[in-house]
Order: C-alpha cells, then structure tokens, then sequence
C-alpha cells in the first residue's frame, strides 16, 4: 500500500534540505525572466551612457540568477522524481517489481 501523498510530500521536502521544489523554483526563475524582458526594454530606452551600463550589469546579474535557478530547477525536480519513484517502487507488491 503506498502512503498518503501528504508523506510523500513531506519525505520529498525532507531530501530537499529545506530548498525549494522545482514548482516554486520554476516560478522564482519566470519571475526573473519576466524583470529582465522588462530591463530590456527600458535599456532600449536608456538615454545616458551611465543609465545604460547599470542597467546591462543589471541584466547580466540577472541572467547568472537565472541560469543558476534553472540548474536548482532541474536538481529539485530530479530529486523529487527519484524520492517519489524510489517510494513508489519499495512500496509495489512483490510480483509488480521489475527482476
């Protein structure tokens, strides 16, 4: 019998270590996406030279915050299949398992 998916859930929060899932990563790395499209376009319409050099460093700041939300992304997302699958797995009737 498998257990309820509140337990999965809280095993699957627990090898998290308190990081976030890979759903509230993905939200957290759109939101960034969605702030530098919006950079872009006020670099677009940047009038001085210094406007435009604090907005590109900006830009590259965020652009390392998102990439590095992408590989937490992945990780948790590739944690979590593992804790639910190796559950899913230990808990099969003795004749569902693979040999």
């Amino acid at each position: 019998m498998l257990p309820e998916r509140d337990e999965v859930e809280e095993v699957v929060e627990s090898f998290l270590g308190g990081r976030p899932g890979a759903d509230e990563t993905a939200r957290l790395r759109r939101a960034l996406e969605e702030r530098a499209e919006g950079m872009k376009a006020a670099l677009a319409r940047a009038g001085d030279a210094a406007e435009r050099a604090r907005t590109e460093r900006e830009l590259k700041t965020l652009a390392r915050q998102i990439e590095a939300l992408a590989r937490e992304e992945l990780i948790a997302e590739f944690v979590e299949d593992s804790v639910r699958a190796t559950i899913s797995s230990s808990h099969a009737k003795p004749e569902e398992r693979e040999e």
